[in-house]
């Protein structure tokens, strides 16, 4: 199964393909795209197939910089409500915490990381592993993906910002004094992550024009959105901790043992005196979310199935004849909340 993403990640691709004599609606298609899907946010398009189209117009436009020329038409907006509670946080590093928190609703083939170390700050991007392995060049989706992070720290910051220093996992088939020029910084090729350098206390600057109560609001949605954890001890924690995770492949047993510094045996003996099992919290999250999401958003089914860790569709599917008894196609149309 393709891992899917807003059709919003296409944003000025019309624009930027016609000024340089090329036939938007000719390269979405051959990619799979519908032209149409760029103008409903709530559409998600094949994550693989917005590789395509960036690296078709590159090819068929002769720019080998098309991904980073496409960066800059676009913002924090493509995020849809990720994007919101990043622009409301209260804090540059508080926007960069919820991001990475939620960046899965956007889409869950990327993930975001951020570390200081002393006075300075590693910010990265990367696909995950899954997603890396079909796809085998990267070279414009990974710039555009880091012009992208560029503008949204303009945009959380000022228009001044520049990073200390940028990191490309790729050799850019462009100049390097192109992608130097871009980012205002040196630039080093074939590193073994996407990302940029900058000062540490940056992190604490306020985010201008940042609203508390939008926050807020934001923050109770995306969090409904995820499901909250109930009630207390242990089964608690492990519940919301696979909640968490399910988005990241990363909820396995031994996974979420190591969360808690435990053997995976002692968590589950653990469990066992709670009266449950590991299995049993991961299937009673998964039905939980599946109910809610299924209910309250219009979410393909193929990207629902990826946020509750899913590898395949069809498995999702089997899982919800057995919680609710039929499809999600029909439990959808029989719960769903109308509008307003």
């Amino acid at each position: 199964m393709s891992s899917l993403i807003r059709s919003s990640s296409l944003t000025g691709f019309p624009t930027l393909v016609r000024s340089l004599g090329g036939d938007p609606d000719a390269l979405l298609r051959q990619a799979g795209i519908r032209p149409e899907a760029i103008d409903d946010p709530d559409e998600y398009v094949p994550y693989r197939s917005l590789v395509m189209a960036v690296d078709l117009a590159a090819a068929r436009l002769g720019q080998p910089d098309f991904g980073l020329r496409l960066s800059a038409h676009q913002g924090l907006d493509i995020l849809g409500p990720v994007g919101v509670i990043g622009r409301h946080a209260a804090s540059v590093g508080d926007a960069l915490d919820r991001i990475a928190q939620f960046l899965y609703q956007y889409s869950p083939a990327v993930e975001i990381t951020f570390e200081t170390t002393g006075p300075v700050t590693n910010y990265g991007f990367r696909l995950r592993p899954r997603v890396q392995r079909t796809l085998t060049d990267l070279v414009q989706i990974g710039e555009l993906s880091l012009g992208l992070s560029l503008q949204i720290f303009r945009m959380l910051i000022g228009p001044d910002f520049t990073p200390l220093s940028v990191s490309l996992l790729h050799r850019p088939a462009a100049p390097t004094a192109v992608h130097e020029s871009y980012f205002g910084c040196p630039v080093a090729v074939e590193q073994d992550h996407w990302g940029f350098r900058f000062p540490a206390d940056v992190l604490d600057r306020p985010v201008e024009g940042s609203d508390p109560t939008v926050r807020r609001v934001v923050l109770e949605y995306l969090s409904g959105m995820a499901g909250g954890a109930v009630g207390h001890g242990l089964p608690s924690e492990v519940r919301a901790t696979v909640k968490r995770a399910l988005p990241t492949r990363r909820f396995g047993l031994e996974d979420v043992a190591e969360n808690f510094a435990l053997h995976p045996r002692t968590l589950q003996r653990q469990l066992s005196t709670h009266g449950t099992t590991f299995q049993e919290i991961v299937d009673d999250v998964r039905r939980d979310l599946a109910d809610r999401y299924l209910r309250t958003t219009t979410m393909p089914l193929a990207q629902l199935a990826d946020v509750l860790g899913y590898s395949e569709q069809s498995s999702f599917t089997r899982s919800c004849r057995r919680w609710f008894g039929c499809s999600p196609h029909t439990h959808r149309a029989a719960t769903a909340q109308p509008p307003g």
